[in-house]
């Protein structure tokens, strides 16, 4: 069984810490320290396979105790966690010689992921880690393609890119990346007939040809979306698929969100009557259909907002809202923040997640 070494000062960051991996990395032990002391004493006693060790800020005394770990065990890979500023961290990380660091807050899924990979003997190339990190959001798209849910595929989907684009700043391993992402992608769409296929493959050529895009993360996940509709507009075509009407139902509705379709109409769609579907589309989702069509755009305008620099306005008709003064007082009864307040608190510089890897999802 594996082990990590958690060293963490505040109780419930480190009690959350230890569930998250003890939850998805079952067969590892996950041992708490709560003060250097103890930590560096544990470190002399058995053999660990990580340590996570939680920086607020690098100060002396936080320093002393990393340079202590490598002391007493030169070949342990550790991760930090900070709230720092990126460009503090990265500095002290790599001076340092720490392999990889979560700035906080962090996603459980890229713990896990940072975890696993630098638990694995040996050293690879950055090239190999991303290599092997965009593998496995690939795979995982694959499975949620293969339960013919569109919603995860596309939340897959947003979280490579998430930790992509949060992962390093360097623009030519950006574009190759997010092209060899596209290209697992039509991958996926291979069994689904030749003109799913032309179709796929049309849209990476345009998607190679435009390096503004691949510089850009929400022009990236536009051409990646557009991917999704195809493969999931040929296997809506292909009654080869077995597809549950629950889901079928689903995928309608989560591909539609922006377009602000209305009940009659996903209704029509399901060969229903308004009421009897009202009350179908709440048993299987458990909220109303209004409800399920607000958070959907209220969701996606925070990533507009966070990830680009378009106007509120135009954000707002992107959504199918006609007029923005509605729009802005929905996002605000919804999330306590007007969009532009919204946006100024969250477009902030993020950290490089895979100088080891980057996350995993759930």
């Amino acid at each position: 069984m594996s082990r990590i070494l958690i060293l963490n000062e505040n109780r419930l960051e480190r009690e959350n810490i230890r569930k998250i991996l003890s939850d998805g990395l079952p067969k590892t032990e996950v041992v708490p320290a709560t003060v250097p002391r103890q930590a560096l004493d544990l470190l002399g006693q058995g053999l660990f396979c990580l340590l996570i060790a939680d920086v607020p800020w690098f100060d002396a005394d936080h320093c002393n105790t990393i340079m202590s770990a490598k002391e007493l065990a030169p070949d342990l890979p550790i991760l930090v966690t900070s709230t720092g500023r990126r460009s503090d961290i990265v500095a002290n990380v790599w001076r340092l010689g720490v392999q990889d660091y979560l700035l906080k807050p962090y996603r459980p899924a890229w713990l896990i992921a940072a975890a696993a990979v630098m638990m694995q003997p040996g050293s690879k190339p950055a090239g190999e880690w991303e290599k092997e990190h965009r593998e496995r959001y690939l795979k995982l798209a694959t499975e949620h393609m293969q339960s013919f849910c569109y919603k995860k595929c596309i939340n897959t989907t947003k979280d490579y890119l998430d930790s992509l684009y949060q992962g390093t700043d360097d623009i030519d391993v950006i574009r190759f990346s997010a092209a060899s992402f596209a290209e697992g992608l039509a991958r996926l769409g291979s069994p689904l007939g030749p003109s799913a296929q032309l179709k796929l493959s049309a849209v990476i050529e345009r998607f190679r040809l435009r390096f503004d895009q691949q510089g850009r993360k929400h022009d990236s996940f536009s051409v990646f979306e557009k991917m999704w509709g195809i493969i999931f507009d040929a296997i809506d075509e292909d009654r080869g698929y077995h597809v549950s009407d629950e889901q079928r139902v689903l995928n309608y509705v989560d591909r539609n969100i922006k377009e602000g379709i209305g009940l009659d109409e996903a209704a029509e769609y399901a060969s229903m009557s308004s009421s009897y579907f009202s009350k179908f589309f709440k048993r299987i989702t458990g909220v109303n259909f209004i409800t399920y069509m607000m958070d959907g755009k209220i969701s996606a305008a925070k990533c507009m907002l966070t990830d680009t620099d378009m106007p509120v306005i135009n954000i707002a008709y992107e959504l199918s809202y006609s007029e923005t003064n509605y729009f802005g007082k929905a996002f605000k009864k919804k999330v306590g923040l007007t969009p532009t307040e919204y946006r100024e608190r969250h477009q902030q510089d993020r950290r490089p997640a895979f100088a080891g890897d980057g996350g995993l999802p759930h």
